[in-house]
């Protein structure tokens, strides 16, 4: 053992001045061990100057604030890097900072499913932010995600299966991928030719998740009036009415489109049409099986339940190993998603000891870290150089990596707000809750009326069809030749008139499906008859340009939170103003109400990177620095480039972060002197 691993490890036992609990210096003990076991020399300790930017820059995802920085230097609490570390873990900036991680793994997107799954998306992405706020353990945030069913105001969790919509094959894969670290997804069309994982395995563990049905949906009763619509077709004395049928059932699905997962026990999984193997044939049904461990029973929660146990013999392993991975640089296991049998850490005790640490803190994911971040390895120099393929990391210290997108990001936007961490606000904006609400609402509504009832609504509403298809035929006439004359100011005429009477044939759905739908809510959850709807009326020019946009017509007690959620963001604004009116103080600028509003300026035009859409757009900052596009697992990237460097000069980066009252250009009017630092 060299002079200064034996000083290290005597220090371990013997020294306060960087205080680690029990855990952490065991981990420390198992390192050193493992560096006499090898004849590595340990990196010594960071100053605290160094220590301060690591850990704002891993745990709060930003470099620190000046004031920060200085209070942090100022201190002499021999506990200071202790409680700045438990500080930082309970603070929104860790928020921030690990939902990307989680978004990187889960591929959580703002508009999946190519825009048309906003409305499951957004509500998704901010409870996984909650779930992260709340700190649930890991199991239970599993066991939430591949037990999810429901309607999505109900259960945002179902973006889980939504968010590979109408891909159960491929969701498998993933989820193996993200939760066992096991690349399985080779064994879908033959049996894996570098694991053990064979074919009908693959399949085994798919017949767990294929019967849930996952779908833009409209309404239960929709297969039934679907089958009644297709007799009334060949009826020929129904055939006028009928005709427009299909527009109808179209619009009543714009009225009441919402994403919806549910078990449907008639799905059963078979093998494909190719399957050339011995042990089963072509078109097979297949009845669930776990891929390794102890068995479990065919339904979803034994799926789950068999998944998160500590006794599934990869899950606690590739959770702990992932997160070692984001504070050291380097998993004591890589490729972190791709372990066979025959992989076997660099590190074997320590991995054991991290496993056993997972379970007996019950998957608490801050605690976990906190240990972590309470090494002194951690709290040690960084290791430099890059390793080599199949090359062990003895994790004397952390591996020196480039930041991730977001942390740069994140940093410019530290320089900007004396208060980074400050959200723009908790949960989904006003509009989509809004929508959330409403589409909850019809969903109910329509879930009181039968199959036949929604059929005789439609007919009615077809034959308002008809007739506005007789009214707009002379306008379309005109409008074509307006289109050949090119005369503008006519086109546009006629065209607000035609949509106008499009307009009133589109609610013909709403008259006569969805407001009778609605009032018998009403009654339902009052007791009382229903209050006569509003009519339908020609929408004014204003009505027009908002294409789509219904009213409610019928209020039901119970459903008017969308009320209630602009009053919850006037607090928000309210306490982000009290905020902004400290900071004021605090750096004795006198015209209040002028810092007030460019801090809301600021607020809004330099959001964290996690209240952001997800990912970025194409060519902001984040995607420039690397951000995943959240299509694959995993899928960032902190390589340099030539574009970064032209992004950082060429963009308005510097004229943004030294504009009036940015967090910088404070700090630099109030140094003392030009030598003395401001960040």
């Amino acid at each position: 053992m060299t002079s200064l691993t034996r000083l290290f490890v005597s220090t371990i036992l013997l020294s306060a001045a960087l205080p680690a609990n029990e855990e952490a210096r065991r981990i420390d003990e198992l390192l050193a061990q493992d560096w006499q076991k090898h004849g590595v020399q340990a990196n010594p300790p960071v100053n605290d100057q160094t220590f301060v930017r690591r850990i704002y820059l891993d745990i709060a995802g930003r470099i620190p604030t000046l004031e920060e920085a200085r209070t942090f230097l100022a201190s002499e609490d021999p506990q200071k890097r202790s409680r700045l570390i438990d500080a930082l873990l309970a603070g929104e900036g860790h928020v921030s900072h690990m939902f990307h991680f989680w978004a990187d793994l889960l591929r959580v997107q703002s508009r999946a499913n190519g825009g048309q799954g906003d409305m499951t998306s957004k509500p998704y992405l901010e409870h996984v932010k909650r779930r992260i706020r709340e700190n649930m353990p890991y199991d239970a945030f599993v066991r939430e995600l591949l037990t999810a069913q429901g309607k999505v105001w109900d259960n945002p969790a179902i973006g889980y299966y939504m968010r590979d919509l109408g891909m159960p094959l491929d969701n498998l894969s993933n989820t193996t991928r993200v939760f066992l670290g096991t690349r399985i997804e080779c064994a879908q069309c033959h049996n894996h030719p570098f694991d053990k994982w064979t074919q009908m395995q693959f399949y085994q563990m798919a017949a767990f998740t294929f019967p849930l049905e996952t779908n833009f949906t409209g309404i239960a009763q929709q297969k039934g009036a679907n089958t009644m619509m297709a007799a009334a077709r060949k009826d020929t004395a129904l055939a006028a009415t009928s005709k427009h049928l299909s527009r109808v059932f179209e619009n009543l699905g714009d009225f009441v489109r919402y994403s919806k997962v549910a078990a449907l026990p008639e799905r059963v999984l078979k093998l494909p049409h190719d399957y050339v193997y011995d042990d089963a044939k072509p078109h097979d049904a297949v009845k669930a099986a776990t891929m390794l461990g102890a068995a479990a029973k065919g339904d979803l929660e034994s799926f789950a339940t068999w998944m998160t146990s500590p006794e599934n013999p990869r899950f606690t392993l590739v959770i702990a190993n992932r997160l070692w991975k984001k504070v050291f640089g380097v998993g004591l296991i890589e490729p972190a998603d791709e372990i066979l049998d025959s992989t076997v850490a660099s590190n074997r005790a320590l991995m054991k000891h991290l496993e056993k640490l997972m379970v007996s803190l019950r998957y608490d994911v801050r605690a976990f870290l906190r240990v972590l971040y309470q090494t002194r390895a951690y709290q040690s120099e960084a290791t430099r150089g890059e390793l080599y393929a199949g090359e062990p990391c003895r994790f004397t210290g952390p591996l020196l990596r480039r930041m991730t997108a977001e942390q740069i990001y994140d940093s410019f936007a530290t320089l900007i707000h004396p208060t980074p961490d400050l959200p723009r606000r908790h949960g989904i904006d006003s509009e989509m809750a809004g929508k959330l609400v409403y589409r909850g609402k019809l969903s109910d509504a329509l879930d009181l009326l039968s199959a036949e009832e929604i059929f005789a609504g439609a007919m009615k509403a077809s034959e308002g069809y008809e007739a506005i298809q007789e009214r707009s035929k002379p306008l379309r006439e005109a409008y074509t030749a307006a289109q050949k004359a090119k005369d503008k100011p006519l086109i546009e005429k006629l065209n607000l008139e035609i949509r106008s009477i499009e307009f009133v044939a589109r609610t013909g759905i709403h008259d006569h499906v969805v407001v009778p739908a609605v009032a018998r809510l009403y009654e339902k959850k009052t007791g009382k008859p229903a209050p006569p709807p509003i009519p339908v009326r020609k929408p004014t020019m204003e009505e027009l340009k908002k294409a789509g946009q219904n009213r409610d017509y019928i209020d039901v007690p119970g459903y008017d939170i969308d009320r209630r959620i602009p009053l919850e963001e006037e607090k928000a604004v309210k306490a982000r103003e009290e905020v902004f009116r400290a900071e004021a103080a605090r750096f004795g600028i006198q015209d209040l109400a002028a810092y007030v509003k460019t801090r809301e300026a600021q607020t809004r035009d330099w959001p964290r990177a996690a209240d952001m859409e997800s990912p970025a757009p194409r060519g902001h900052y984040l995607r420039e620095f690397g951000q995943s596009d959240r299509d694959l697992i995993d899928n960032a990237s902190t390589d340099a480039s030539m574009p970064q460097a032209l992004v950082l000069m060429n963009s308005e980066l510097f004229e943004s972060i030294l504009r009036p009252h940015t967090q910088l250009r404070v700090s630099l009017s109030k140094a003392a002197t030009s030598d003395e630092p401001a960040a």
